[in-house]
């Protein structure tokens, strides 16, 4: 019998040990999740400035590598969840157009219901826009995946799951905090393939940082890239940009 009591408070006292150890580990992640999310968004601008953020028109050029060909670009950004990107308009290039879970792509007087694997892109590309947005008021379910290795620098990685779309993973630099990277994983029906973006040339718009130059991969073959010259936040966006409607 005392042997069986003795054993009992051994098992007890480990028990007492071992749970805050255990309950501390799973805390962990959560609160570097916080810390990482809280110093992004002070590199941004902060919480509240950054919060405010509705809608943003971004125009500029873009320099295509597949069709050698480079012309102008604007993007429609509200939320939620709506997305207009004109390419090369003035060259018979091509619109898209996001509206919650309904999309639409071709010439900007054509656009015609856009398919499955050009949904999920557009999708994909209205979230990495939605940052630093949708961390202020964290619109997405979220977790910190440690330090990741990119061109030989470690990055703090956050993983953002997408409805409609690939998880997404967003590269923060540890010590500018800001987001440099963001990629995701396609199926494009003869295995998987990386489309991602890297940002570059930040400047404040207002009191809020915005990347003027993005340069985009499908796996390591740079895609295109985009240079932007004018950058509006709040501005009223006629919701007819958001609709397949002809202009």
């Amino acid at each position: 019998m005392q042997t069986f009591v003795v054993k009992s408070a051994l098992l007890l006292i480990l028990a007492l040990i071992c749970s805050p150890a255990v309950s501390f580990a799973d805390e962990v992640p959560s609160e570097q999740l916080k810390k990482v999310i809280t110093s992004v968004l002070d590199a941004y601008g902060g919480k509240d400035a950054v919060g405010k953020v509705k809608s943003v028109t971004a125009k500029g050029t873009i320099s295509d590598f597949m069709k050698d060909k480079q012309g102008d670009y604007a993007r429609y950004y509200a939320r939620p969840q709506k997305l207009r990107i004109e390419i090369m308009p003035d060259q018979g290039g091509e619109a898209r157009i996001l509206d919650g879970a309904k999309g639409w792509q071709g010439s900007p007087e054509s656009l015609k219901e856009a398919r499955p694997v050009t949904l999920q892109s557009m999708i994909y590309q209205y979230s990495y826009l939605d940052l630093p947005m949708g961390l202020a008021d964290m619109s997405y379910s979220m977790s910190y995946a440690g330090k990741n290795e990119y061109k030989g620098k470690l990055y703090d990685l956050l993983l953002i799951d997408l409805k409609g779309a690939p998880k997404l993973r967003v590269f923060i630099d540890p010590e500018k905090h800001l987001i440099v990277r963001v990629a995701s994983d396609f199926d494009m029906g003869m295995g998987s393939s990386e489309l991602s973006t890297d940002y570059e040339d930040f400047r404040r718009v207002g009191t809020v940082m915005f990347p003027y130059r993005l340069v985009n991969y499908a796996g390591e073959m740079k895609l295109s890239v985009i240079t932007l010259s004018d950058i509006q936040i709040n501005s009223d966006i006629p919701k007819e940009k958001f609709s397949p409607s002809p202009k």
